[in-house]
């Protein structure tokens, strides 16, 4: 009995009739436009990310300066990884941003639910990503700002 309680309870579970006005579908189709546009753009450049990375050795080696030595050819392995950690790190979100704007156009079209749904599960999806990376990347200046205030304090205490 308790376990059809909680089924009926649950907002997943619940049978509601949300009506999506014109000027919902006029706002939704506009942010599908833009959505498109963003994600087109953010494959550009994500692939320029790419191209970067594949190419930062080479770049790094016919800059003038110092002799070509292990250490330079390292760093120009260095700047690729990054690089190439970062397009993974654009390209994700652009994905999920690409195929929200996909299934809601096709939901606004077809006026089907299922697509919708589907196009608001991307949307969630790109969110969370970013809300993800965001964490991480506020954990990562926090443990760099503690290091760097623990180096100046033995600095001024040494």
């Amino acid at each position: 009995m308790e376990e059809q309680n909680n089924q009926s309870t649950n907002p997943a579970n619940l049978k509601t009739h949300l009506s999506i006005t014109g000027t919902a579908i006029n706002y939704l189709t506009e942010t599908g436009k833009w959505a498109k546009f963003l994600s087109v753009i953010g494959f550009i450049f994500t692939g320029l990310i790419f191209i970067m990375a594949f190419f930062a050795g080479s770049m790094l080696s016919i800059m003038p300066g110092e002799q070509i030595n292990p250490i330079s050819s390292g760093m120009g392995i260095m700047v690729g990884l990054i690089y190439g950690v970062l397009g993974l790190l654009y390209f994700f979100p652009t994905l999920y941003l690409f195929k929200f704007s996909q299934k809601l156009k096709l939901a606004i079209t077809t006026k089907n639910n299922e697509d919708l749904n589907g196009a608001l599960g991307n949307l969630k999806s790109l969110y969370k990503f970013w809300g993800i990376l965001t964490i991480i990347m506020v954990g990562v200046y926090v443990v760099f700002g503690l290091i760097a205030l623990i180096g100046v304090l033995a600095h001024n205490y040494s």
